[in-house]
């Protein structure tokens, strides 16, 4: 049996408990020495082939901080998972710094404003929609938005749990996880299977959403938001912080405003984060989109061209396509939320 099963059955005596895993281990060098030197201090510890069994017919990978699937970005922060559980696609084990393949956490309040979750929305949408992989926690409010708005955008997205991927928590959100894995995100936790999203592991998993990630946004916060802690985490690994502002007399935004007083960078809309990386919007536009028909690459690149509105007289032009093809593949453009249309124009 391998370092990886003997590690699984420790995680599963722990209860997932990083603190009491790193104990368990202490000098015995091995996981296998750790989990027999559970077993002889009279520990209970599952069998660990008949336990790492039961990984596969739930569905779930492990792997371990030295496995190709587990994040570069989180082998280098504080106290990072000796492993992480995983459900839905594989994730690369690592990403170059362009927006094509980096994450960006999107996180904020459980009780939002409508506001809130319609800002958190567009901000996913589009920035998924620039090549960005969206991270955060499956949560009410805020994070359930980011999710969805990357889905908008047929995007990847990740969500990270407080809790073993066995029962998704919130219950309710278990269709959207269904929604995030069968579109080519993932599912990620440091507990094994069984484990309940207990109040401390919500704050726990903050530091794995901002680990992963390239930066973390903040949209609508109050100051008792776990959100706050998922910026601190990020400040500590080194990620850039971005923050959403919003009306000065709403208690939802008080934590955000203090981010903000604190030296995080205020954005207004996303094209303020792609600049923060110094993205090319236009070129990123007519290279992000892999599945886009013919048309679509066509239009794509007939805006990147230009750089002011165009009308669907202009892109037939350009293009060469029917008016009636070019309102059509405009559609579906707007729909997944690529480009946008002004005064009777569109635009990346």
């Amino acid at each position: 049996m391998n370092e990886t099963l003997f590690y699984h059955a420790v995680a599963v005596a722990a209860h997932g408990s990083y603190r009491s895993i790193k104990n368990y281990r202490g000098n015995a060098g091995t996981w296998e020495a750790a989990y027999h030197a559970l077993k002889e201090a009279g520990i209970p510890a599952p069998d660990p082939r008949k336990e790492y069994e039961r990984l596969w017919q739930l569905d779930i990978r492990l792997a371990m901080a030295t496995d190709p699937e587990y994040p570069d970005a989180l082998r280098h922060i504080s106290h990072p998972p000796f492993g992480i559980y995983l459900r839905g696609a594989a994730l690369a084990a690592a990403r170059p710094a362009t927006a094509k393949e980096s994450t960006l956490a999107v996180v904020g309040t459980r009780r939002a404003s409508a506001e809130g979750k319609t800002v958190a929305r567009r901000f996913a949408r589009e920035l998924a929609a620039s090549g960005f992989m969206i991270a955060s926690g499956l949560a009410f409010g805020i994070d359930a938005a980011a999710h969805e708005g990357t889905l908008d955008a047929s995007g990847a997205t990740v969500a990270i749990l407080a809790g073993g991927l066995d029962n998704v928590y919130p219950r309710s959100h278990s269709a959207l996880a269904r929604r995030i894995i069968e579109n080519g995100g993932t599912l990620i936790s440091e507990y094994p299977p069984g484990e309940p999203p207990v109040e401390y592991r919500f704050i726990e998993r903050n530091r794995i959403i901002s680990g992963i990630s390239r930066g973390v946004l903040i949209v609508e916060a109050p100051v008792s938001s776990g959100a706050l802690a998922t910026a601190r985490y990020a400040a500590e690994q080194n990620r850039e912080v971005f923050v959403v502002p919003g009306s000065t007399t709403t208690a939802g935004f008080k934590g955000s405003h203090a981010l903000i007083r604190q030296g995080a960078e205020l954005v207004t809309s996303p094209d303020d984060i792609l600049d923060a990386y110094d993205i090319d919007k236009k070129k990123n536009a007519a290279a992000r989109s892999g599945k886009a028909s013919p048309e679509e690459i066509l239009i794509l690149k007939a805006l990147a061209e230009i750089r002011t509105r165009a009308d669907v007289d202009k892109l037939a032009a350009m293009t060469r396509l029917e008016p009636r093809m070019v309102n059509q593949t405009l559609s579906f453009l707007l729909i997944r939320g690529i480009i946008k249309e002004s005064n009777g124009g569109y635009t990346i």
